[in-house]
This record gives C-alpha cells, structure tokens and sequence, in this order.
C-alpha cells in the first residue's frame, strides 16, 4: 500500500527516496516534515541552550551576543539567498530526474557558499567594532560584543554551511541528512558549552557554538562527497560551471536584496531597542531566542514547500504543487495558533528560565503577549514566500517585504515608540502591523498563480 500512496526512487549512487511528484501528497509531507521538525529543533536548540549559558554569564553578554549575532543576520543575506536560489535549481532537476544537473547545481552551490562566508567573515573580523557600535551597543557591551563578533566571523563558514547545505539538501527530497548533520553538532554544543564558559566565560560560549557548527559541516560535506545523498558532489566534476552559477545566481539575486533588506530592517529594530537600555536589549534577544525556538513547527512546514512545488514544477505538475502548498498553509496556520498561544500564556515561566533579573523578566513577557499575533502572520507568511521561491520566483517575495518591511514596520515603529511617545510597546506594535501587510501582499500575489509559470 505505501508504494502505492508514495514511490520510492533511487537516484545514481544515493539511497531510496520518496518520489514527491506522485502518490499521497500528505504522506509526502509527512515523510518531509517529521525530519525537517526534528533537524529544525536540534538547529533552533542551540540557541536556547546558549541563552542559558550566556543568562549565567549575565544580562550584558546576553546583549554583546543579540547584538552580534543580529549583525551577522544582516552580513550572512547572500548565503541565505543562495541556498534559496541553488535548492530551487536543485529541486527542478530532481524532479525532471535529471542527477547530472542536480549535482552539477549542488557543487557550484557550494562553492559559491563558502567563497561568500569566507569573505563576509574577514569582513567581520576587520570592521567588528564599527559594527557593533552600527548595531548600538553602548559602551559597555561595546567591548563584549567585539569579542564575541571577532570568534562568530572568524567561523563563519562553518556557522553558515550547516543550514545552507541543509536547505538545499531538503529539497533534494533528503531532509534526514539534515536531520543527522544538526543532531551532531547539537551533541558537540551539549558537551562543550558548559566546559568552555566556566573556563573562558564569554568567548567559551561563542567558541562552542562554533565548533558544533564546525563538525555538523564537515559531516554534512562527508555525506555529500560520499554520495550518500540522492545527490552528491562530484570531485570528477570540480570546476567553475559559470552558466550553472548564472541560473542560481539569477534566482538568488532578488532573495539577496530580500533577504537583506529584511535582516537590515531587524537590525534597526534591534538599535531601536538598545537605545532604551541594556536590559530591554538583553530581554528582547531572549525573547527572540524564544519565539524562534516557536516558530519551529511553522518553519519546518515552511521548508517543505520548495520540495514540492520545485519538483512537482519539474515534472510539470503544478496544480499538484498548488495543492500542497494549501496543504502545508492550512497546517501551519493551525499549529502555529496553538503554539504562539501557548507561549503567550506560560511567558513568565518560560522566561525564567532564561533570565533571574526582575525587568528582563517583566520586559520580556510583555514583548512575547504583544507579538504573539504578529509571529503567526510571519509564519503564515513564509510558507508562501517559500512557495513561490521554490518555484523560482524570487522577484514578488523582494518587492513584498520591502514595501511592508521599510515602507509600514519601520517608520511605524519610530513614529509610534518616538513621535507618539509608547516606548518599545511602539516598536513590538509596528512589528506586528508591518507582518500582518506582508502577509496580505503575499496572498495577494500568490492567489495569481503567476509563480506556476516561472522558468529555470
């Protein structure tokens, strides 16, 4: 009967695979999701567990650590772009069964990811001052948050490849390779924070964090050398294949200013808030920390659909891809409701565990009942986003997040938290203003059905 509902295809030199073009479309969610899920927590899990390593060092490394981190979101647009761009022409190839082209386009993925980390890293390294002081760190962070910064560019190649070959990997239809490359870096993060903090404080932290990264790549990069994958990297084939860089390239380019422009706008948030203290910063990187723990279930459903509308696109089915991406919309927006609730209600213990200060406490509580809404929005949202960049149309998800993002939640924010004087309450309302105009424009768009006729 399963072979029937979902069939089962061997790719040249990888394992079995579920075909996601034919057979049960929830099933084959099902088969994606469970592993994405997992892989996803054991991705997010990190750092929660380094928010309460850094939440015994106290509230001001908590802050060096938002505000670095927030810096190397804004940096790292490229590689999200990229992964986007390469798991879409992956994904088309696999579809249209074509395993040449489907490695050919996973080698030059990397090779383009590791060139991009690698410079954005020294990058890191050389301005790191600067931009923390960009980010907004006063003079008291400033010399923590430089620190952390110096060891998270030094390693960004390591932080950035576990996510980026893990998206295009689920594309491939091979989320469990994920799954496993996430499960040893989160051992390796379980081991070696606590040794490293108690004996090198802060940078013991950041040190972990990159380290696990670090052998989760490395594994990741093993499997994929090994052909153990449905696709794989080909050393025969190692070279610059310039029109295949040209394809991905042209997919990505409009991620990057999306992805940009949206890691951009959270860094002004995120200056936004530290001007109103260290201990409001260090509440909302809890806080965030938290909520994107949350938006798990959302996210992992999310990172399916450039599985299924890529290969279903290839294999010239695209009102079965249509079909499911209303599948996994439907299903976000369900568990996502129950999830953001939950949080909002039992807020005050869960940030206790993060953090003993009485206004990091109070802060943060109040941030996660007022957002609550405005991150099921953006989880709504993204699954969306992501059909429609699975499809090879990254042009609408640009132009959307720009217009709500830059043209509503910002000026929003500093009209209602300065002009109209509500404090950071102006910042959390603008934030859920400005995701609740995204997801309009991007159902909008979607509803055209302008993303099925998208060529690669």
């Amino acid at each position: 009967m399963l072979k029937t509902l979902i069939q089962r295809k061997r790719s040249p030199g990888g394992p079995a695979r579920p075909d996601l073009t034919q057979g049960s479309l929830l099933r084959g969610i099902g088969y994606m999701a469970w592993p994405i899920l997992i892989s996803q927590l054991l991705f997010m899990a990190p750092n929660l567990y380094d928010a309460v390593w850094l939440g015994r060092i106290g509230p001001n490394a908590q802050a060096a650590a938002g505000l670095a981190t927030s810096v190397r979101f804004t940096m790292i647009s490229v590689l999200m772009a990229l992964s986007g761009g390469s798991g879409a022409v992956v994904a088309r190839y696999v579809g249209a069964k074509d395993w040449k082209n489907a490695n050919r386009a996973v080698l030059q993925g990397v090779i383009m990811m590791v060139a991009s980390a690698g410079v954005l890293g020294i990058v890191g390294i050389v301005f790191a001052e600067p931009l923390m002081r960009l980010a907004g760190a006063d003079a008291e962070v400033l010399p923590l948050a430089v620190r952390y910064a110096h060891i998270l560019f030094a390693g960004l190649i390591a932080m950035e490849l576990v996510p980026s070959v893990g998206g295009v990997l689920d594309t491939a239809g091979a989320p469990q390779v994920g799954l496993t490359m996430r499960l040893w870096g989160m051992l390796s993060l379980l081991i070696g924070e606590p040794l490293l903090v108690r004996w090198l404080g802060l940078e013991g932290a950041v040190l972990a964090l990159v380290g696990s990264n670090a052998v989760a790549m490395l594994w990741g990069l093993g499997v994929l050398l090994a052909g153990r994958a449905p696709v794989k990297i080909d050393v025969h084939d190692l070279r610059l294949d310039f029109p295949m860089m040209g394809r991905i390239v042209r997919i990505a380019l409009p991620g990057i200013l999306q992805r940009g422009a949206s890691n951009l706008a959270m860094s002004v948030v995120m200056r936004f808030v530290a001007s109103y203290g260290p201990s409001t910063l260090a509440a909302w990187e809890v806080v965030r920390r938290i909520v994107t723990f949350g938006q798990i279930p959302g996210n992992a459903l999310a990172r399916i659909t450039p599985a299924m509308v890529g290969q279903n696109l290839g294999a010239d089915k695209p009102e079965r891809a249509e079909r499911a991406v209303s599948i996994i919309v439907r299903l976000a927006a369900g568990i996502m409701a129950v999830v953001m609730g939950g949080l909002a209600l039992f807020s005050p213990q869960v940030m206790a565990l993060f953090s003993d200060d009485p206004q990091t406490l109070a802060t943060g509580t109040h941030i996660i009942r007022v957002l609550a809404l405005g991150y099921l929005f953006f989880a709504v949202n993204f699954c969306l986003d992501s059909a429609q960049a699975g499809a090879g149309d990254t042009v609408s998800p640009m132009v959307i997040n720009v217009l709500a993002l830059w043209l509503v939640q910002l000026p929003l924010a500093y009209l209602l938290s300065r002009i109209v004087s509500l404090g950071t309450d102006g910042i959390w309302w603008a934030m859920v203003a400005g995701w609740a105009v995204q997801l309009v424009l991007m159902t909008l768009r979607y509803r055209q059905g302008r993303w099925k006729l998208t060529r690669i």
